[in-house]
């Protein structure tokens, strides 16, 4: 019996077989009190003997019978669904004995990640971590229930695939029956999702699981979830007005939140020049502010020569003064993030103070005078150096209007390739089309992409693009990317080959569940909102994963494996 069948049972009418888990337990003179926990509720047990009962502990499961008794009025728990009565206990039975806890089922424990995902069976019967556990359940449910009311259909991908490199490396797997040859897990359906609009399918959608070997962070997981799209015959507007009903959708329906769409919209370069990075957090209402024709001909030698070398003077007009602690305190943030230190003025009764304060001309006086009882912050350079420093400063200066404020926002218009080491990468993947394929011929260095990326309160949900349908494009892109002729044939000729029979625009997108149930549920982390993460080293500790194989196992994959001495 569940504690929730309470609800059909009369006071006074005995209670049989009632089941669950022993939580907190008092002693209060010659009464014993326990709460007694399932998987949805709790509900008090008592008896006036407690001796025979003192065998019990925490986290025992047990099986009750009594009867159902109203509280007294003074003793009536109103946080409790089922505070108003209890069951004064009769028999009890252990059914399963708890060792020793490593810590205590109760929310918003102080105890050391590893040790929760040590023992994740128990975190998670803590309400917290149940609640975020069945929030993605309700999400997969939503998901495919606004799918089917969209007419998507759902297929699947294999998982064992030959590697593609997608910007992060593969997790390779040994093959027994092909030996010295291995499959990689994919670290999205990307190319097989492309296939299925090739072969000619109207659309498709999956709750993906994906697997990058990079380093972990609070938002990232060398296995993740994903959903995944894409529609024949479609541009990015297309998916995004699908996007946005299924965003629409889920969130009324899992988290009763509504929100607006369309969502707002900003190129890769206006959020850059406003917020200081392409996953801008609305619910910071404040912008950057250019400050470049304060100084157009000013004698200060690093602004002018930043200005010189198509630089600008950018930052922030707080309409405060703040102390020189605060100062300095911004000063010491910005140096640690690379910068040469924070520009400032302070202005006073139309008196202005600051380092630079002594070097300016009387027109710039007049100028920064015009922000009386202000401080004035900035940072002079290339703007797309000190975009990461204005948007560090930003999030530190201002607070969010709204915490419980969900603010959508699609970021396109990206740059096709970027520097990475030295080197040209696609920005994205190297699957996404080009917006102008004449500019993208003649200067790739400048070309924009067709992608677009999802941005909730200052976190990327996913990205999308509009794809390469042309093989002879499609093969250019990858020698931009660096790839010689026979690394091309190797890694994708069976994907070029397949564009080559005739294959339609499409477009796709994929969003990160995981990031997506994270914010909703104020999560620090998205490993709180998997049931089996792993830590930032990619470590299971629950299971000691990953871990070496026998000397028999290697052999039967034909793998030998050199171990350093000290090991």
């Amino acid at each position: 019996m569940y504690i929730s069948d309470i609800s059909s049972v009369k006071t006074n009418n005995e209670i049989d077989d009632l089941r669950g888990w022993v939580d907190t337990i008092r002693h209060h003179g010659g009464l014993l009190f326990f709460e007694l926990r399932d998987h949805d509720s709790k509900v008090q047990i008592v008896t006036d003997k407690p001796d025979d009962f003192e065998s019990i502990k925490n986290e025992y499961y047990v099986s009750v019978s009594g009867s159902l008794i109203k509280r007294q009025k003074e003793n009536i728990n109103s946080d409790e669904e089922y505070g108003d009565i209890e069951i004064e206990l009769e028999t009890l039975s252990v059914i399963s004995q708890s060792k020793v806890l490593p810590f205590q089922i109760d929310d918003g424990i102080d105890v050391d990640e590893q040790i929760r995902l040590k023992h994740r069976y128990l975190d998670i019967r803590r309400n917290e971590m149940k609640n975020n556990i069945l929030a993605r359940s309700k999400t997969f449910k939503s998901i495919r229930e606004a799918m089917n009311k969209l007419g998507i259909d759902e297929i699947d991908t294999p998982t064992l695939i030959k590697s593609t490199p997608e910007g992060a490396k593969d997790f390779v797997v040994p093959s027994r029956k092909s030996p010295g040859n291995f499959y990689a897990l994919p670290q999205s359906p990307q190319m097989y999702k492309q296939l299925f609009m090739l072969s000619g399918l109207k659309n498709y959608y999956q709750i993906a699981k994906c697997y990058r070997d990079e380093d972990s962070r609070k938002d990232r997981q060398p296995e993740f979830t994903q959903l995944d799209i894409e529609i024949a015959n479609a541009d990015p507007q297309t998916v995004q007005k699908i996007v946005e009903k299924t965003m629409k959708y889920l969130l009324k329906s899992v988290y009763s939140i509504q929100i607006k769409t369309p969502f707002k919209r900003l190129s890769y370069q206006e959020s850059l020049m406003l917020y200081g990075t392409d996953k801008p957090d609305l619910r910071i209402t404040e912008t950057i502010t250019d400050l470049t024709n304060i100084f157009i001909d000013t004698e200060i030698s690093f602004i002018k020569n930043s200005i010189n070398n198509k630089g600008s003077v950018r930052g922030f007009i707080l309409d405060k003064l703040l102390t020189r602690s605060e100062i300095d305190n911004l000063d010491k943030l910005v140096k640690e993030e690379g910068s040469a230190g924070l520009g400032w003025f302070k202005i006073t009764d139309n008196e202005i103070s600051g380092p630079l304060t002594k070097i300016l001309k009387d027109n710039e006086i007049n100028k920064i005078k015009k922000y009386n009882n202000s401080t004035v912050i900035f940072q002079a350079g290339n703007s797309t150096e000190t975009a990461s420093i204005l948007d560090i400063l930003r999030r530190k200066l201002y607070e969010k209007k709204e915490k419980d404020q969900y603010e959508f926002i699609w970021i396109d218009e990206f740059p096709y390739f970027e520097y990475e080491n030295g080197e040209l990468q696609p920005s994205h993947h190297p699957f996404t089309a080009p917006k102008n394929t004449k500019e993208f011929n003649n200067n790739p260095e400048s070309a924009t992409a067709l992608h677009y990326d999802l941005v909730l309160n200052g976190v990327e949900l996913g990205s999308g693009s509009q794809r390469i349908n042309d093989p002879n494009m499609q093969t250019i892109v990858l020698s931009k990317w660096g790839l010689s002729d026979k690394e091309i044939g190797e890694r994708f000729g069976w994907f070029i080959e397949a564009l080559s029979y005739g294959s339609p625009q499409h477009a796709g997108f994929a969003i990160g569940i995981d990031r997506l149930i994270a914010e909703m549920v104020n999560a620090e982390s998205i490993r709180d909102v998997i049931p089996f993460p792993k830590t930032q080293s990619g470590l299971d500790p629950l299971t000691n994963a990953p871990a070496r194989l026998s000397e028999q196992d290697l052999l039967e994959y034909n793998i030998k494996v050199e171990w350093e001495e000290d090991e």
